[in-house]
């Protein structure tokens, strides 16, 4: 309050000086902005050198890439995927490129025809006169990537073998590259990968071994070896390849997206399988799970609203979002068990159910779907088209800012599928031996208290 007067009385006496001889000055305003600019990833080397190499050898180096201490201890962070890219080098050069002189060397650039590049010649008085600017032979295709305890399942770790090409123009045209992908999250207790890189050693011309068909074939089954016989004019040389690693993705922590589901008021949609693969039994189990669930989460006028759809050869749209724990409760215990699993017809009717909203303004309410199956879709038509628009169908919810959570159910489902192209992120991906478990997962995302 005392600042607010000595505002006001500054403002009579601007009064009093305009009536005298007009502005004498403007208004001015300084907004401080800053930000501080970390890494969110360590990688401790910067050059390995093999040395002198021989046809068919294979040797290995090692290094490791973590997360940042600035990352590790900012909160609002989570995980991180990076990949590894390869480019290709360019340097000084003399005779004819067997020796590479001790100055800094240059990334290449791949245009978009696919055709590998060279930087502008850099400013160096000092280089020698018969010196050369030029891109070293390709080292890239003879470097595998394999990453320690890598997770075989993880679409978001991917390997790759010796004798493959770092960059190609797919059938489109577009520049593809071949890149080794990592992930990295402090959620799980992951916080560095460990990579080896492996060099395949090529042979020249018309000088390689009888065995050098089956070499390739052993380190890379898809490999056309004749593809990787390095041209006789290049023995002797020196190769080279510049590895990337790039960040494609930071993630939040949970707490930071909006609030997790249990911890808000929400519009929610169960959306539940009812197909023939549950029998009576399960399907009683999962009645019980879904309206204890449902008291968890104390429905009211002014808190959350709960709708539902459900789906097995077809879906089905079973109750619009609302409060009534009656209407809610014959919901689901109006669920019959037949038919296939058409998980996209699910996740579609709760889209639309929770896009058109039953609120006003609907921004007040984070929009929520709790997606509960037993086995993979297979409906419309093969269970690679089931799983691809099931996916299509979970990108479109979150596209218009629905967050899906999803509980698995037996050993049947493809948990890696749904936590990865159907549930938001892993985080809300859940787990369970049978039908008989979901109570307490259901109970523990309902009070904002699961693992």
């Amino acid at each position: 309050m005392y600042g607010k007067k000595i505002i006001a009385s500054l403002a009579l006496v601007s009064v009093v000086v305009v009536s005298a001889a007009m502005f004498a000055a403007f208004e001015a305003h300084v907004i401080n902005v800053t930000a501080k600019i970390e890494n969110a990833l360590y990688v401790p080397i910067d050059n390995i050198d093999f040395g002198t190499v021989f046809p068919q050898e294979e040797l290995y180096e090692s290094f490791s890439i973590s997360l940042s201490q600035s990352f590790q201890d900012e909160t609002r962070v989570d995980d991180v995927e990076y990949i590894i890219r390869q480019k290709p080098k360019c340097g000084w050069t003399m005779d004819d490129g067997t020796i590479l002189l001790g100055y800094p060397t240059m990334s290449g650039h791949v245009n978009d025809a696919g055709i590998a590049e060279c930087p502008p010649v850099p400013d160096n008085p000092d280089v020698p006169a018969d010196a050369t600017w030029e891109q070293l032979p390709l080292l890239c295709p003879y470097l595998s990537k394999h990453k320690v305890d890598v997770d075989p399942d993880s679409q978001n770790e991917v390997q790759v073998d010796a004798f493959h090409q770092p960059w190609y123009l797919n059938d489109a045209g577009e520049l593809v590259y071949t890149e080794a992908k990592g992930r990295l999250a402090k959620s799980d207790n992951d916080y560095e990968d460990n990579w080896v890189i492996d060099l395949k050693v090529p042979c020249f011309g018309d000088h390689c071994a009888q065995d050098w068909e089956d070499f390739v074939y052993r380190i890379n089954p898809l490999a056309v070896a004749a593809d990787y016989i390095q041209p006789i004019g290049n023995e002797h040389k020196i190769f080279g390849c510049d590895l990337w690693v790039e960040v494609t993705e930071v993630s939040e922590t949970e707490d930071e997206d909006n609030g997790d589901l249990g911890c808000v008021d929400a519009d929610l949609m169960l959306v539940l399988d009812r197909s023939g693969s549950i029998d009576d039994g399960e399907l009683a189990d999962l009645q019980t799970a879904a309206k204890a669930f449902v008291t968890a989460l104390v429905p009211a006028a002014d808190k959350s609203h709960i709708g539902q759809t459900s789906f097995a050869t077809y879906g089905s749209h079973d109750l619009s979002l609302t409060y009534d724990v009656t209407a809610i409760e014959a919901a689901i215990d109006g669920l019959n068990n037949s038919g296939r699993t058409n998980l996209m017809e699910g996740i579609t009717l709760a889209t639309t159910e929770l896009v058109g909203g039953d609120r006003t303004p609907d921004a007040d309410y984070p929009d929520y779907m709790v997606v509960i199956t037993d086995g993979n879709p297979n409906e419309p038509g093969t269970e690679a088209n089931a799983k691809l628009v099931a996916a299509q169908a979970a990108d479109a919810a979150r596209a218009v800012g629905i967050k899906i959570y999803v509980v698995g159910v037996g050993t049947d489902v493809d948990a890696t599928y749904l936590s990865e192209e159907i549930a938001n992120s892993t985080g809300q991906y859940y787990s369970v031996a049978d039908y008989s478990d979901l109570e307490d997962i259901l109970e523990g995302i309902a009070t904002c208290n699961t693992p």
